[in-house]
Order: structure tokens, then C-alpha cells, then sequence
């Protein structure tokens, strides 16, 4: 498992425009992550020439690009948003992508299906958000068998809290083996992330991928440094 810091991190700063992709990737560099992720809707272009100069910058840092997200609700004009989104990702050789905010995918079954094609055809699989509810995984897994492409998978977004006396327990239980790529929200830095549960259930299933920090506390960087100090005790 290697560790990503998300630009929902710094959500509320590239709403107002006070923070750049070039700050927060020195910022992720100089704390020692191993890679980014970047919502879509933080990205100024998705033009080839912005591509490839924010390929430059990424091998200048040190940082992989983990995921780049797409926050959705409704299927209407899903695949319009989207794929500009993935071709882009191609051109930044992305990891993965990821979809996001839908409470239930089922509506989106032929509209994901063809993007899942399309994840093939550039090589980049597509994770699906596990919705917050208890019992989502089970309406997920029917939508995965149903598609069956093996570039369609899982995004999980897990809470450093959670437990496995849970509800929502069981869901990730079900899910985590199709795990592509993982984000974590961070709500309370005296939980120590040197020793979490769902972690436990990562190795179990010998996940391999990124975890993306994509919500930490305020004051958003002391946040991220502590979090990084973790991180870096945990790799020893």
C-alpha cells in the first residue's frame, strides 16, 4: 500500500482560487507522500499541452498520480462529463479513476457499462464509490456481475473511525477484494492511523494500491504533517 494526498483536501482554496496544482504538488512532495489525487473539478485544463506539463511537474515532485475523480449524481449526460475526463487520464498515464456521490449506480447501468469499455480500451480501470448505506455493497456487486469487465472495480471511501462492530462494516467485507483505489477521511487526528482496522482488512486481502487522504481537520496542512509523521513511522 502507498499513500496519496487528494486535492479535496484543499477544497474550500481551489473553489476560491488561493492555492495551485503546482503549490499543493511541492506541498505533497515536501510531506513526503508517495503520490496525488486529483478531483476533476481542481484540474484548470484538460487540454494534451496542460497534460503534458503537469507530467513534468508530477516527475520533478517525486509523485505518482494516484486517481483522478469524478464527482456524479445523475446519469444524464454522465458520459459527456466523463470521458474528456479519462482521456485526459490517459495522457497522464492516471492509475485509476474513480466515480463518485451516486447513492445507488444501478440507474447508471448503461452508462457506466460503456464507460467501462472504454477504461479498457485506454488501460485505466474505473472504481465505483461504495454508497455510505448500510447494505450498498449488495446492489454494487450486482451491478459489477452484471457488467463484468475486469477494468470495473471499487473506489473505497472509508472513515478512519470505523470499526468492525459497525454496520457499514460488513459492506466493505464484501467489497474490498474489488477494491481499485481507496480514499480515507480523517476526522480525528488523536486516532492513530498506526493501527486502524480497515488497514488490517487491506492486507488481508493483500490490497496493493493507493490510499488517498482526502479530508483531514483544520488547519489543513498541520493536519496533513502529522499525518505524514504516521505515515513515514509506519513505512520504518
Amino acid at each position: 500500500m502507498r499513500w496519496a494526498c487528494g486535492t479535496q483536501c484543499f477544497g474550500e482554496e481551489f473553489a476560491q482560487g488561493t492555492i495551485s496544482i503546482n503549490t499543493f504538488l511541492s506541498m505533497v512532495s515536501i510531506l513526503g507522500f508517495d503520490g496525488v489525487e486529483f478531483a476533476a473539478e481542481h484540474l484548470p485544463s484538460l487540454r494534451i499541452n496542460y497534460a503534458n506539463i503537469l507530467n513534468q511537474r508530477l516527475a520533478e515532485q517525486e509523485l505518482t498520480l494516484a486517481a483522478i475523480s469524478c464527482q456524479v449524481t445523475v446519469p444524464d449526460n454522465l458520459i459527456a462529463k466523463v470521458e474528456p475526463v479519462m482521456a485526459f487520464a490517459k495522457e497522464l498515464r492516471t492509475k485509476k479513476i474513480c466515480l463518485l456521490g451516486a447513492d445507488d449506480w444501478t440507474p447508471f447501468a448503461n452508462e457506466i457499462k460503456y464507460l467501462a469499455q472504454f477504461s479498457e480500451q485506454i488501460s485505466i480501470p474505473l472504481g465505483l464509490s461504495l454508497p455510505q448505506k448500510p447494505r450498498a455493497s449488495v446492489e454494487l456487486c450486482n451491478l459489477l456481475d452484471e457488467i463484468a469487465s475486469p477494468y470495473l472495480g471499487v473506489c473505497l471511501c472509508i472513515k478512519a473511525t470505523i470499526l468492525p462492530k459497525d454496520e457499514f462494516w460488513q459492506d466493505l467485507i464484501r467489497v474490498v477484494a474489488f477494491a481499485f483505489h481507496v480514499q480515507l477521511i480523517v476526522t480525528d487526528l488523536s486516532c492513530s492511523l498506526t493501527w486502524l482496522p480497515f488497514l488490517e482488512l487491506l492486507r488481508e486481502v493483500e490490497y496493493e494500491g493507493f490510499i488517498s487522504v482526502v479530508h483531514v481537520p483544520e488547519p489543513t496542512e498541520e493536519s496533513l504533517k502529522t499525518i505524514s509523521t504516521q505515515i513515514a513511522f509506519m513505512s520504518r
